[in-house]
């Protein structure tokens, strides 16, 4: 408690400057990420006693690399082999007015709950669509040779679209059945 309220007091005391606690919380990372900034050079700060303070321009400017490895030439495309093809379902279909705010809810309820995987799936999208904003695409992908049988997948289908029948308008919806020519 004491710390917090010394970090307040110091910036209150150098304006346009803010804790590395408070950087964290902006910057959405840990303290312990700022500091390592702050040794790499990557941020500047001004050491008061034991306290990093960070002018908030920095913070707010600050830009976070990509984690990983950037890639130097993008993959080239490739063949599916005959033996193992790639299939999707994409589906285009309207949200049901007023119900935006309820469509947002159910897609953090299916993350939390890690709710509709559909099974041997290997990519799941649901897209908004910004040239038509009341619209969303759902892209589900599958290897031919995970793809479960046609009743299950039928099901599981079925179940996806029961849980999201109070937010999509399914009458409006649009199936494409898609097969994979190239890849990366």
């Amino acid at each position: 408690m004491f710390m917090a309220e010394n970090e307040d007091l110091l910036e209150i005391a150098i304006p346009g400057h803010v804790s590395a606690q408070k950087a964290a919380q902006i910057l959405g990372v840990s303290a312990d990420r700022i500091y390592k900034y702050i040794q790499d050079g990557r941020l500047h700060s001004r050491q008061v006693g034991h306290l990093h303070m960070i002018p908030i321009e920095d913070v707010e400017a600050f830009q976070r690399q990509p984690s990983g490895r950037v890639r130097k030439q993008p993959p080239a495309w490739r063949l599916y082999r005959s033996n193992i093809q790639l299939g999707s379902t994409a589906i285009r279909v309207q949200i049901r007015p007023g119900q935006q705010e309820a469509f947002q809810e159910k897609l953090k309820a299916l993350l939390e709950q890690q709710a509709h995987l559909l099974t041997g799936s290997i990519q799941r999208y649901i897209f908004e669509d910004e040239d038509a904003p009341a619209s969303v695409q759902i892209w589900l992908v599958w290897k031919s040779n995970e793809l479960p049988d046609t009743a299950t997948h039928e099901q599981e289908l079925a179940a996806l679209q029961a849980e999201l029948a109070d937010v999509l308008d399914w009458d409006t919806a649009q199936f494409s059945h898609l097969h994979g020519l190239l890849y990366t």
